[in-house]
């Protein structure tokens, strides 16, 4: 009897063992490809939460990137207004690099890509004129040009409709990785910022004097909002309003170019704005 009574304990006890580590793991799980996901790719994760975030970044050791990843897991994919404590965020770092430390890791690279870099809005305000810019969610919405496919970015519209009003500015540290002319995409300019993350900056009216390769910093002028764009022939125009189309992409291992939302990007932005003399 008592060695039956030792054997139903250990096996109880290996159960038990074995729920608990299962509640843990469920608890901390991180899909394979979560950073490759339709749901990450639209970045619920809103204006006040990256406030917030940065906040706590300034009261931590820790980059911004971390702080928004576990946030987004304990958030179950989200973040709203408010951020977990310190204490929370450690421990729950903790467990996410010890049961899915590859998942992990894909995750905050990628989140490193879109954020960590970022400085400034991509247009600068006048100092002197009332004319200011809007933009909306557009990120998904169908397009039909030369065949159907979805808005890959955000479309920041000038209140001015004049084609070489507005200055254009890099949101990050970078390197020119692509410029020219793109059927769709008109005069464009894609940075490479120092994460990996892929910032693209199209329709313009014309470009500053940069050229592909050169190492540019975060408020470097790359050219002026326009309209260029929607045709073969370079310097087409006029084929819709004067605006500029902003894409936020990162690269994993499955695609080259996998684009973001990055409308509360620019909403955050908005706190960093530069002014010039126009």
């Amino acid at each position: 009897m008592k060695k039956y009574m030792i054997t139903v304990i250990i096996l109880l006890s290996i159960i038990c063992a074995y729920l608990q580590n299962n509640i843990i793991s469920s608890l901390y799980y991180i899909p394979c490809n979560l950073h490759e996901s339709l749901t990450f790719r639209y970045q619920n994760i809103k204006k006040s939460g990256i406030e917030t975030a940065v906040k706590a970044v300034r009261k931590s050791n820790v980059n911004l990137s971390e702080i928004l990843t576990v946030n987004y897991l304990t958030g179950n994919g989200k973040i709203n207004n408010k951020v977990i404590s310190y204490g929370e965020f450690k421990r729950n770092r903790k467990m996410y690099m010890i049961l899915y430390p590859e998942n992990y890791n894909k995750l905050n690279k990628a989140m490193a890509a879109i954020y960590d870099d970022l400085e400034y809005f991509p247009v600068v305000k006048s100092k002197y004129g009332n004319y200011w810019v809007n933009f909306e969610d557009s990120f998904g919405e169908g397009r039909s040009y030369n065949g159907k496919y979805t808005h890959e970015g955000c479309d920041i519209m000038g209140e001015n409709n004049v084609s070489g009003f507005y200055p254009i500015i890099s949101v990050t540290d970078g390197v020119v990785e692509n410029l020219g002319w793109l059927e769709k995409g008109g005069y464009r300019i894609g940075i490479r910022s120092n994460n990996g993350g892929y910032f693209y900056y199209a329709h313009l009216s014309s470009y500053s004097n940069i050229k592909k390769g050169d190492k540019i910093s975060a408020g470097t002028l790359l050219g002026y909002m326009g309209d260029t764009g929607y045709g073969k022939i370079e310097g087409t125009t006029g084929k819709f309003d004067v605006h500029l189309h902003f894409g936020i992409y990162i690269k994993t291992e499955n695609f080259e170019e996998l684009s973001v939302d990055p409308y509360n990007i620019l909403r955050y932005l908005e706190n960093n704005v530069l002014y010039g003399d126009y």
